[in-house]
């Protein structure tokens, strides 16, 4: 039998119209869908559905406007404002929304889909029927369909009713996506979506309907600010939504922020996906369906209802454990939008930005001195810029709530953060990165030295510091271009005055003299001042600032004798700043790691994972090796292999062309590896 004549056949029995049909002989279960649908939907409401309906303080309804749009919406009042006189009548006293997006709607003839879900107890039961009439603020349903779902894919949260919304509310019209619905979308694991097929031919089928779709956190995917892409899950096999669908692609959807009481309706467009390798990126998805963006409503504080903390359906939960305690792999990282929930000035050209995340996953723990990579799009360039900023806060770094990093406005990247990255606006990253990083188990005392900017890593490295090792001994050394130009000098001067381990120096170097109290020392920090002020002692020195800086800093502490692994240095931008070889070592230290030969210069060296990366041993050596990011993401460094190979923790960012590596972020492979060098 052919598939057209397959359908015809099909379409001669059963409660569904002729999209549904075609939905199930396409997924493979028509004869189940026929059978199932025959025994369970019905034209009244069994006892238990009646009783159920009575015990809810909202219901889902889906119907549509004027212009023939569905619209997905809520009504929700205390338990018992709907009930049920009889088995084929359902009755909504009040309990409408401002903002309903199907206010004048409600007539009599009006068809209306309607679900009554218990989240907490993960029950669910469909209505869907006809008004009969409208007395006031309630509405008589007359019952055409009724049949029950399944506990399936709901999360569960228990609502309580808490009073009235206001009368009058402010409905925000758009025709994108913001910041702050992005944010609502990305993290919400439920979405409620209404479609209709009103058409003659659907017979006892014709009508609207409205269906709730659970997932893990962010399974809505944003493709873009008028696209989302969703999975669709195994379900009852009936396909009312995708049914309805193929003969009308309208649909509304309806997020639901449980926290703050907003209410984000969508008119859309959808298509379905039926195969294809783009529905293997959706754990658990049989299709995919893709909506494109007519409308967005967005009322704030609209539902007067308070939710518990969410319980995750068993089987997200189980995947989100499994996936948390999956062996890591190296795989691309995966870029991940963070909603800015604070913006603060430290200076006039330097301003701190908060993160937080909005998928309702944690941020990813990091170590003090790592930074943070960014992604934005700015107006002029044919691609999104990336970028990467220091964490300038670790006091939580094991368990962030937020992240935090200090921007200077200088260059492309900055002064769109500036300009842009307002309170809620969202934010691609990667998780934090980075070798510059405090050794917190080495006993001795620390100096941060620090020029401008540079002041952003150090204190990070100050707060973990003092949670790792509060009796640790501390010197804080910065200098900046006059006190205006000095971010965390506030701040400092706290840390310095609450902890009497730490001490803080603060150079200014448009200053001639001293400040008579001491605040603000005239000059520069280099070896000077720090043999000025700290005492005879055994120390390890972190820098961080212009070339310049460092460079003096690094080149004055080795001919005091410092031993290069006690010197630690992070550059912002290209630097040319090189290493001084450490010495010969001795024979037994010779066949020690993997060798790393370095063909230019002819030196060998034994690679060991606590010296760092091979930018790290090509500068100890004195191979000619070019730097700008020391991050794998601008190719800087690229060098090419002749033999043997690289090898990396995690894929870098940048695309690397076939026979170089990134030495950057690279370490040698087992039998070692020789660079053109």
């Amino acid at each position: 039998m052919s598939d057209l004549a397959e359908l015809k056949s099909y379409q001669a029995a059963g409660p569904f119209h002729d999209g549904e049909r075609e939905a199930q002989l396409r997924a493979g279960v028509a004869e189940f869908a026929l059978e199932s649908g025959a025994r369970s939907i019905r034209d009244y409401m069994p006892d238990q559905h009646r009783a159920f309906f009575e015990m809810l303080p909202f219901m889902v309804f889906g119907g549509v406007d004027a212009s023939g749009q569905p619209w997905a919406t809520l009504r929700a009042s205390t338990a018992g404002f709907v009930s049920t006189p009889d088995s084929r009548t359902l009755r909504i006293d009040g309990g409408a929304l401002p903002g309903d997006p199907l206010a004048g709607c409600w007539v009599p003839g009006a068809r209306i889909g309607g679900l009554g879900i218990q989240p907490h107890t993960r029950r669910r039961n469909r209505v869907n029927g006809v008004i009969e009439s409208v007395d006031g603020g309630v509405v008589t349903l007359a019952v055409k369909q009724s049949f029950g779902n399944c506990a399936k894919y709901i999360n569960g949260r228990e609502p309580a009713f808490v009073g009235n919304t206001a009368a009058k509310v402010t409905v925000e019209h758009a025709d994108t996506l913001s910041d702050d619905d992005r944010a609502l979308i990305a993290r919400a694991d439920v979405y409620f979506i209404a479609t209709a097929n009103l058409d003659e031919s659907a017979g006892v089928a014709r009508g609207a309907d409205v269906s709730h779709r659970g997932g893990a956190p962010g399974f809505v995917r944003i493709d873009s600010a008028r696209t989302l892409t969703a999975p669709d899950f195994t379900g009852n096999s009936f396909f009312n939504t995708i049914g309805n669908l193929l003969r009308d692609p309208r649909a509304g959807l309806l997020f639901v922020d449980f926290a703050r009481g907003d209410l984000l309706y969508l008119a859309v467009r959808a298509d379905v996906i039926w195969s294809g390798p783009e529905v293997a990126e959706f754990p658990m998805a049989q299709r995919l369906v893709r909506f494109h963006l007519a409308e967005v409503r967005r009322v704030r504080e609209a539902l007067p209802l308070r939710w518990s903390a969410v319980e995750y359906a068993p089987q997200f939960a189980e995947s989100m454990r499994a996936a948390a305690s999956a062996p890591e792999k190296i795989t691309a990282p995966a870029w991940r939008a963070l909603r800015v929930a604070e913006v603060r000035d430290e200076s006039p050209s330097i301003r701190s930005f908060h993160f937080e995340p909005v998928d309702g996953h944690p941020l990813a723990p990091f170590e003090a001195g790592q930074y943070l990579p960014l992604r934005v799009t700015v107006p002029g360039s044919a691609k999104p810029l990336t970028r990467t900023y220091t964490l300038s806060a670790a006091h939580d770094a094991a368990r962030p709530q937020r992240y935090r990093i200090s921007v200077k406005r200088d260059g492309a990247v900055s002064h769109w953060l500036h300009e842009h990255a307002r309170t809620g606006a969202l934010v691609d990253t990667l998780p934090p990165r980075g070798s510059f990083t405090l050794d917190a188990g080495s006993p001795r005392a620390i100096v941060l030295a620090a020029a401008g900017i540079g002041i952003t890593p150090m204190l990070a490295m100050l707060d973990a510091a003092r949670a790792l090792e509060p009796k640790r001994r501390i010197y804080v050394f910065h200098g900046a271009r006059g006190e205006h130009e000095r971010p965390f000098a506030a701040a400092l001067r706290e840390v310095e005055r609450a902890d009497p381990n730490v001490s803080a120096y603060l150079f200014d170097s448009a200053a001639r003299v001293d400040s008579p109290d001491g605040d603000r020392l005239a000059g520069r920090v280099n070896v000077d001042a720090l043999r000025r002020f700290l005492p005879f002692d055994d120390y390890d020195f972190y820098l961080c600032g212009p070339e310049s800086f460092m460079r003096d800093l690094y080149d004055g502490l080795r001919a005091l004798n410092i031993a290069d692994e006690r010197i630690r240095f992070e550059a912002f931008g290209p630097s040319s700043l090189k290493r001084a070889p450490a010495r010969t070592p001795v024979e037994n230290e010779v066949t020690k790691g993997t060798p790393v030969t370095f063909a230019r210069t002819g030196k060998t060296v034994h690679w060991q994972p606590q010296q760092g990366s091979l930018l790290d041993a090509a500068e100890r050596s004195g191979a000619d090796a070019r730097s700008s990011c020391r991050s794998g993401m601008c190719g800087t460094c690229a060098a090419r292999v002749l033999n043997g190979s690289v090898e990396y923790a995690e894929p870098p960012d940048f695309e690397v062309e076939p026979g170089y590596a990134l030495i950057c972020v690279g370490h040698p492979a087992a039998g070692g590896v020789t660079l053109d060098l």
